[in-house]
């Protein structure tokens, strides 16, 4: 494997009411920079803190050609160009992208444990 190749896992959300449509938009810029894309079927959770609005979740899996922290970067980039911002008042989020695995690590045990993450996740490694 080429040492500059790395495989990714990311978590991708949204509780906005227009959810879909931002976790759509990410993919889309995700599927741009990364090579072997592959995304799982989005679907619901419950908020953590059991306040917010529901959830639409998404992993995805690709290839990245450079470190991590280019990539963290990349993620928040495009999360601000989608126009996050958190709204205190409505507790919604346009979008969240996080890098939760990189090559063998994994870089946020607790999405890493968290349904969120481990439904897409858990989809995407059947296919494998």
């Amino acid at each position: 494997m080429d040492s500059d190749r790395h495989k990714v896992y990311l978590s991708i959300g949204s509780n906005h009411e227009n959810c879909l449509a931002y976790v759509e938009q990410a993919s889309s810029r995700l599927q741009s920079v990364l090579t072997d894309w592959k995304m799982c079927s989005p679907y619901k959770t419950e908020a953590i803190n059991g306040v917010d609005a529901d959830y639409l979740n998404a992993v995805a899996v690709g290839y990245w050609n450079g470190d991590e922290e280019s990539l963290n970067q990349i993620c928040k980039s495009i999360e601000r160009a989608l126009g996050r911002t958190r709204d205190n008042k409505s507790h919604s989020v346009e979008i969240d992208i996080d890098l939760v695995c990189f090559d063998d690590d994994i870089l946020r045990p607790a999405d890493y444990a968290r349904e969120y993450f481990s439904i897409g996740f858990k989809e995407l490694s059947e296919d494998c």
